[in-house]
């Protein structure tokens, strides 16, 4: 079966593409021009995800007007959906100047965002990574509730087809501590899923992202390919370490590459990073997560997640 998609988009042209460049990959797509539209699908029909615009939109609940500060109506319609569909993750389409916006929106329960001028190239591979993880938060099983403390090491060669169970690994993990809800979960999810990627791909294998926008990604996929069968890079692992108690996970994330200068990242509050696919994977890390550090050589990357006073884990 396939996967159902919503997508909300005011824009004629926009939405039309969005939903060709899904259906021609297979998803089931439903689409709405309006907010009142999206929930009206929403109130009876279920959807695997949800790919909205950021909107001033024109029926909120609580409010019978616009807002006059269209970043709020956009950060509230993100909080509407995740009261509505609080298990389906939510992808933010972005345009120019709506930067800011989407970072706080972020913060409020969407999964992760595409610039609209990058879905040709990125929306799929966007989607299936969503979907991949929030699946992953699906599969964990009850355990003893009275563990106070975990620690789990694990050191991985670098096949990306391995992620996905290696954070379902350690979502299964954390179930025992009751540390994050669902929507917080799946944030923590796709920080860990650009944080080992990044490790692999970048690290231990050497391939720069600048290549994702080279011959439509063929180049990327070759030199992975390359290096993954060539010495060095071929003999060098990942290793992730989760160590948790009832009030914090830390996840720290190394690899064996030869690092790269920390000062040097870029911020991933800029504008002009937020536009950028290779630009992506640091800010989400660093939205979702309470603290990050590097190392000095630029090869290990620490995440500490705390637990929000009064949330009850499901």
């Amino acid at each position: 079966m396939s996967d159902r998609v919503l997508i909300i988009e005011s824009d004629a042209d926009a939405r039309d593409e969005l939903v060709r460049i899904l259906e021609d990959d297979s998803f089931e797509v439903v689409s709405a021009k309006t907010c009142d539209q999206s929930l009206e699908h929403l109130s009876v029909d279920t959807f695997d995800l949800i790919i909205t615009e950021l909107p001033q939109c024109k029926s909120m609940s609580g409010s019978s007007s616009p807002s006059s500060d269209a970043g709020t109506a956009a950060i509230r319609w993100v909080e509407q959906l995740r009261a509505l569909a609080p298990r389906v993750p939510i992808i933010l389409i972005t345009r120019e100047g709506a930067e800011p916006v989407a970072g706080e929106a972020l913060m409020r329960g969407a999964a992760t965002y595409i610039p609209l001028h990058l879905a040709s190239e990125g929306l799929v591979e966007t989607v299936e990574q969503v979907l991949k993880v929030s699946r992953s938060a699906s599969q964990a099983t009850d355990i003893d509730q009275c563990v106070s403390r975990i620690k789990l090491e694990l050191v991985l060669p670098s096949h990306e087809q391995l992620v996905p169970a290696v954070i379902a690994r350690l979502e299964h993990e954390l179930e025992q501590l009751h540390l994050f809800d669902e929507m917080t979960w799946t944030q923590i999810a796709m920080a860990l899923d650009e944080a080992i990627l990044n490790a692999m791909i970048h690290g231990n294998l050497e391939v720069e992202s600048a290549l994702r926008e080279v011959d439509d990604g063929k180049a990327y996929q070759e030199k992975i390919a390359r290096h993954r069968e060539t010495s060095p890079y071929a003999e060098r692992r990942t290793y992730v370490t989760l160590t948790a108690t009832r009030s914090q996970a830390v996840f720290v994330i190394r690899d064996q590459g030869p690092g790269y200068d920390v000062s040097a990242l870029p911020d991933p509050t800029d504008p002009a990073n937020l536009e950028s696919i290779g630009g992506r994977g640091l800010l989400l890390i660093s939205a979702f997560m309470d603290e990050i550090h590097h190392n000095e050589i630029g090869n290990e990357l620490t995440m500490i997640k705390r637990k929000r006073s009064g949330v009850v884990a499901t």
